[in-house]
């Protein structure tokens, strides 16, 4: 099989993981491909993807896995964490698992249900932030204080 080939990228910029907690290497890194291209030109993919591309060569997809093994995730009661968790459920405010959970595809866009209310084991906020911290359990105050894009002011606040 011919390979394409690539090279780890570390930048500001990232790729595919807007959604990754705070501090994850997706935020800064990304594989860079068509390296004979003018820059502007090169093709590119996540290190997620990349870990999986079967075309890609075996050498940057360890490199990928490696650098996603390598990582740790700040602990879950920092503030930049909560902070990251409040705006997953909001991004996912009224998603949630239509089937029973324990397929992939259950997952998926198109087999979810929206705007019902369901439980924490199938909202798909909850589902992503357990992919990093297994045992999380939302707490009432963190559906209360979920929120997508600008963080909402809290009521009393001065500032």
């Amino acid at each position: 099989m011919k390979y394409i080939s690539g090279r780890v990228v570390r930048d500001n910029h990232g790729m595919g993981g807007f959604l990754c907690p705070p501090t994850h290497p997706m935020h800064t890194h990304r594989i860079e491909t068509d390296l004979r291209r003018k820059p502007e030109n090169r093709g590119g993919m996540s290190l997620d993807y990349a870990v999986d591309c079967e075309y890609l060569d075996p050498t940057i997809r360890k490199e990928a896995k490696k650098i996603l093994n390598n990582w740790t995730p700040p602990p879950v009661e920092s503030p930049e964490i909560q902070a990251w968790i409040h705006q997953v459920l909001g991004y996912f405010k009224g998603c949630y698992c239509r089937g029973n959970g324990s397929n992939p595809e259950d997952w998926y866009a198109g087999n979810l249900t929206i705007g019902r209310e369901g439980t924490p084991d199938k909202h798909v906020g909850v589902h992503l932030i357990r992919k990093y911290y297994p045992n999380f359990m939302p707490t009432q105050e963190n559906w209360d204080m979920a929120y997508w894009g600008k963080k909402p002011e809290m009521e009393g606040s001065t500032m």
